[in-house]
């Protein structure tokens, strides 16, 4: 794929090697900016690695099935299979941070749940100052209904409180319900996706 536009992936690279090797592209002015955060497995990972969820501002044109081939790590366990990033994909900045983030209100308004949580000074960034602008300039209306069910699951209302406090349309009751009985468990869930290589 080329594009100049944002992308994302999932990296299985030590961290340390990651941001030399983006170092060197922003250097060499093939990228502008980036941000990583390490992620523990979940539930449904179960002894898998940790990995990364990286995000890359492009500075030029790229063609991403070339630009993988910056980050074939070699590892010493497997010789013959080097650490590297998934296939990258067209991103946006405000899913991938709330995502990264693990961001619940962001999560449930998509059906889903993760155990573990995140901060913003988590995030590994080429540019603390662009990160922190960006992270402002993510427009969160469209969670605002799910905040309120964040809320009331924190604070120990049953699903029939939260409902007559709320004024939720009727025709939402199961989404909501839903969701509730998905933040009460804490547990890890991707509405039928088998890994996060579904989000």
């Amino acid at each position: 794929m080329r594009t100049t536009k944002a992308i994302a992936t999932i990296s299985f690279n030590s961290a340390s090697y990651l941001k030399l090797k983006l170092d060197e592209l922003k250097k060499a002015k093939i990228i502008s900016v980036y941000h990583f955060i390490e992620h523990l497995p979940e539930d449904d990972e179960a002894g898998k690695k940790l990995h990364i969820h990286l995000y890359i501002e492009p500075a030029k044109l790229i063609q991403t099935e070339e630009f993988n081939e910056h980050f074939l790590e070699f590892d010493p366990e497997k010789p013959d299979k080097p650490k590297r990033c998934l296939p990258f994909r067209i991103s946006k900045f405000g899913d991938w941070y709330l995502y990264a983030l693990h961001d619940t209100a962001y999560l449930i308004a998509k059906g889903q749940t993760r155990r573990y949580k995140y901060e913003h000074k988590d995030i590994v960034t080429s540019d603390a100052d662009e990160l922190y602008r960006a992270s402002k300039m993510i427009d969160k209306r469209a969670l605002t209904p799910w905040l309120g069910l964040c809320e009331a699951v924190e604070d120990g209302l049953t699903f029939a409180e939260y409902f007559v406090q709320s004024g939720m349309p009727i025709q939402q009751i199961n989404a909501f319900e839903k969701a509730y009985s998905l933040l009460l468990n804490n547990c890890t869930y991707r509405s039928d996706g088998e890994t996060h290589l579904n989000d």
